[in-house]
């Protein structure tokens, strides 16, 4: 019995670039989310070094570290809360349904408003958390 081979075409998953034919967010969404993990090993160290010399793991390196690590979570906190839009609207928001689908769509245009805004809500909160963290550890 011969093994069947699978063959994508969209490319390998070592190939982050691949996507930015066909899905540019998603192409944000992995390069962030591996710069992010190196961030937050260096963090790691960072708060090390800090315990072991300065007897605090919040020394100036792993707070800068810490916001950068915020900004890369960024897109992941926003494409999390766009799924979650997307899927209690049942794919009407943020979705590229077929018209004829659309058409027997009960729809609730009051909460679909708020799902729709829901993600961009979050992105300000998140934003303002980060100017408030800026301003109590470096002003």
């Amino acid at each position: 019995m011969q093994e069947k081979e699978i063959y994508d075409v969209r490319g390998g998953q070592s190939k982050l670039f691949r996507l930015l034919r066909f899905d540019t967010e998603g192409l944000v969404h992995l390069v962030f989310y591996r710069i992010a993990i190196v961030i937050a090993a260096l963090m790691v160290i960072s708060m090390a070094i800090g315990v072991e010399y300065v007897q605090t793991p919040f020394i100036n390196a792993t707070r800068v570290l810490m916001l950068l690590l915020w900004i890369m979570f960024t897109p992941q906190l926003f494409e999390t809360i766009k799924a979650m839009s997307l899927i209690a609207s049942k794919g009407v928001v943020f979705g590229k349904l077929n018209p004829s689908f659309m058409s027997q769509v009960k729809r609730n245009t009051s909460i679909d408003g708020l799902l729709y805004a829901l993600p961009y809500v979050v992105l300000a909160v998140w934003a303002v958390g980060l100017i408030g963290l800026v301003k109590l550890w470096f002003v």
